[in-house]
């Protein structure tokens, strides 16, 4: 995921607790037991109800407005309340969140929102100018929010992102403190889906206004709404979290706290689980014959892509065809077998398999998008790549050598990270005999790089916020926060935009054509769709987990005694 998982997603995730995108066609979850609306049966609770995880990487942004990383999408998940937030079968019903009630215009272009009663954990009450505030914040230009997007549906957003308009014109009202009225600029038939994402989620307009910049940047400048709330955390060291006694929803609440490491590297995290110092861990590939036949071992699959993503703004990489010989020099089916070797599998597009397409089809399947590269071609794979090579070279006026001397491939600080840097530039150096230095950096950093525009290659990763093809191919549009590879074409943005504004079939029919010309430009190389593999101790209950939003759910999880 996201997004995101940015959603970019850091390569560090794979490390930890179960952090990536979301998708899938129908949204399961993985727990130790599955019961309707979240609830979990009954059993003889511990004493000391405390759940350990590891979060892999230190959350870089807290804030629910601008971040896009799952790290801390996950712990905002924890800490504040949508309007409505995902129940354990992962449905977006009205009921579960702030919203105790929803009206729709027989159009469907109008909601009314009615607030429950609820606080934030300072006591003060949870208003519909909060949820106003909010989402002005985020369509806001100032705020520069990556996933403003997010709330296009809304009248007026994207306009006023633009800077087209002020944000007081966004087709929000409040009725009075607990109503909030959202006008659409046309029926979208996933909004509900939408307020369960992170970037929905209201912030205490008080404390926003009180804190400035120093808002979400330590405990102390939080304030909480969602079950729990962050007590302490350590830069790059843990974040625990506590029990929000004033949730709306607390009695659902069974754990007292969660303890969360932030560890980068492999064998840690295994240690720490075998001498049950964690109680759930993600399970690198070199690990999984170690526990795949355990009662304690989690498997699913992920509508989540990974994919190499150039820098199209760079003087070599906006040549596609340069960008179609590092994408053909690869051989993936290698990659995912034997480096992956975690049940992942060959991605054959941007848009995963099991995205619902034209009549409940496969989208990707619909497209008829095919991936070739070493792996399917062989050795006139290798011809193939050195030829795009040489022609995308001509027609910048450069050499090999001085691409070799220009060309880094960036990635993160991990184990993991750098194992499969070595991997690609092993497979580049064999195939078009051009060394390609591995650059390894924090995840903070890397964003940085990628904001900066200062890099050439790097691993990526999306997850699907919802179950839409849309979800993946509107990160690609010219502009997109989410879109780090600084691809634009006219021609593609204008389908996207038909998508919005069309149903049925026509959608469907412009999403595909923008699915294809994605794939003729390839200004991202998909590589694998991702698989989680974890492992969970018998006594944790209750943990939801997500292929669709946030990875994981903590709000009904219970340690057996």
């Amino acid at each position: 995921m996201k997004r995101k998982m940015t959603l970019l997603l850091a390569i560090l995730m794979i490390l930890s607790v179960g952090l990536a995108g979301c998708g899938g066609s129908e949204p399961t979850t993985a727990t130790a037991t599955e019961q309707p609306e979240g609830t979990v049966e009954p059993t003889e609770e511990a004493s000391e109800q405390i759940l350990r995880v590891n979060w892999g990487a230190n959350p870089p942004d807290l804030d629910p407005a601008t971040t896009t990383d799952q790290i801390s999408i996950m712990i905002l998940n924890d800490t504040l309340e949508g309007l409505v937030r995902l129940n354990a079968q992962g449905e977006a019903l009205i009921g579960t969140g702030l919203a105790e009630s929803m009206t729709v215009s027989e159009d469907g272009t109008i909601y009314t929102f009615t607030l429950r009663d609820a606080n934030w954990d300072d006591g003060s009450a949870i208003t519909a100018s909060d949820v106003l505030f909010s989402w002005r914040r985020v369509v806001d230009p100032a705020t520069a929010a990556q996933y403003a997007y997010q709330l296009y549906p809304i009248k007026n957003a994207q306009a006023i992102s633009k800077g087209e308009l002020g944000i007081d014109e966004l087709g929000v009202q409040v009725l009075d403190e607990k109503t909030v009225e959202v006008t659409l600029e046309r029926p979208t038939p996933y909004f509900l889906s939408l307020l369960g994402f992170i970037t929905y989620y209201p912030v205490q307009e008080a404390s926003v206004v009180e804190f400035g910049d120093n808002f979400a940047t330590a405990p102390e400048f939080m304030v909480s709404s969602g079950p729990f709330k962050v007590e302490t955390w350590m830069q790059e060291q843990k974040l625990d979290m506590v029990k929000n006694e004033l949730y709306w929803d607390a009695e659902a609440v069974k754990l007292d706290r969660i303890e969360g490491d932030m560890l980068v590297d492999l064998n840690t995290p295994i240690n720490l689980y075998e001498t049950g110092e964690l109680d759930t861990i993600a399970v690198p590939s070199e690990y999984l014959d170690k526990y795949r036949d355990s009662d304690e071992f989690i498997s699913m699959p992920m509508a989540t892509t990974w994919y190499m993503q150039y820098n199209c703004e760079d003087e070599f990489f906006a040549n596609v065809k340069i960008r179609k010989a590092f994408s053909m020099a690869l051989n993936r089916s290698a990659f995912v077998d034997n480096v992956l070797a975690n049940g992942s599998v060959v991605a054959g597009a941007f848009v995963p398999n099991g995205i619902p397409g034209k009549d409940g089809g496969d989208f990707t399947d619909q497209t008829g998008i095919t991936l070739k590269d070493m792996g399917t071609e062989g050795e006139a794979g290798m011809a193939e790549a050195n030829q795009l090579l040489d022609e995308g070279l001509a027609e910048v006026g450069k050499t090999r050598e001085e691409l070799a001397a220009h060309v880094t491939y960036l990635t993160g600080e991990s184990d993991v990270a750098k194992k499969f840097g070595q991997a690609f530039q092993q497979m580049w150096k064999q195939t078009l005999e051009i060394e390609v230095p591995v650059e390894a950096v924090s995840f903070a950093i890397r964003l940085d790089k990628y904001n900066a525009k200062e890099y050439t290659i790097s691993l990526a990763g999306w997850g699907a916020d919802y179950n839409d093809p849309m979800t993946f191919l509107d990160t690609m549009i010219a502009g997109s926060g989410n879109n780090n590879s600084f691809w634009a074409n006219p021609e593609y943005d204008a389908l996207i935009e038909k998508a919005t504004v069309t149903a049925g079939s026509e959608r469907m029919d412009a999403m595909i054509e923008a699915a294809q010309i994605l794939d003729a430009e390839m200004p991202v190389a998909p590589i694998y769709y991702r698989a989680r593999n974890m492992v969970e101790k018998e006594y944790v209950k209750g943990l939801v987990r997500f292929p669709v939003g946030v990875d994981n759910e903590f709000k009904w999880t219970s340690i057996e005694k």
